[in-house]
């Protein structure tokens, strides 16, 4: 590891989301990945079903690694992730990915900045009134997610939430994604979630057709993460990226680096 940041985390920022983790049938969720993508064995949820996230975020302090925290943009960004993805490169190797479907942002730069790790992003409308969030289309503001939000105990440090043990692994998986038929690319995020703060929540998430590819329109009441899936949490947490890379090349730091090893003094 360098003394500097830079040749691991390219960009920083802060994220304050609510995640909803559904559990869901493993054939639905085969379903929205793309060819080449599998479902990797976990113990998230039983045999038979998959683990799937719905984050509801708003970003802030965005800014590439050179720059103070001072400085940066900020958006809203709904994200629909898959973690325990199984990826086998042209040397026969498998090993443990997550994969994002779909990402709506209301910021066109950082739509296209995206774009270059192969994200599927698109840009939307996205408010996020206290309590609420939603996303419809940019063009005639047709609604695609909806989701209402609750309290269901106290903000509290990440290493003291009970769940933590059991949420960590699907935040600590590097990304795979393309954009058919380019190559696959590789990009790790790191989630401080050492200094992070964690709150119980229930959420109830309305999903219309057509917002992920594959996913079809539910109905979800998620209640508090303690009594088990689906369940929600709200997290608030410092973010690291790296640059994106061949998946089939990603160093393997990039899977084992604890975030912080990367704090830096441009870190938020």
């Amino acid at each position: 590891m360098t003394a500097s940041p830079s040749s691991r985390a390219y960009a920083y920022g802060h994220l304050d989301v609510t995640v909803a983790i559904l559990e869901r049938p493993a054939a639905e969720v085969t379903a929205c990945l793309p060819r080449g993508l599998s479902l990797a064995r976990q113990t998230m949820t039983p045999t038979g079903t998959h683990p799937m996230l719905l984050m509801f975020g708003e970003h802030s302090h965005v800014r590439q690694w050179f720059r103070p925290p001072s400085s940066g943009g900020s958006y809203g960004e709904w994200i629909v992730a898959t973690p325990f993805i199984d990826w086998t490169d042209a040397h026969g190797r498998v090993s443990p990915w997550a994969h994002m479907s779909r990402l709506f942002l209301n910021s066109p730069w950082f739509v296209v900045l995206g774009w270059l790790y192969a994200y599927p992003k698109m840009l939307a409308r996205v408010s996020a009134p206290a309590g609420a969030y939603s996303v419809s289309t940019l063009l005639r503001a047709r609604p695609r997610v909806e989701m209402r939000w609750e309290r269901a105990g106290p903000v509290v440090p990440w290493g003291d939430f009970p769940g933590s043990p059991r949420l960590a692994p699907v935040f600590e998986q590097p990304f795979i994604e393309r954009f058919s038929p380019l190559p696959w690319l590789g990009s790790r995020m790191w989630f401080d979630l050492e200094r992070a703060s964690i709150q119980p929540a229930r959420a109830h998430v309305k999903l219309q057709p057509g917002c992920a590819p594959g996913l079809p329109a539910m109905t979800v009441d998620a209640g508090s993460i303690i009594d088990g899936l689906p369940g929600a949490f709200r997290l608030s947490c410092d973010w690291m990226l790296s640059r994106p890379y061949l998946a089939s090349r990603l160093p393997s730091a990039l899977r084992t680096l604890p975030a912080s090893d990367l704090r830096g003094p441009h870190h938020v």
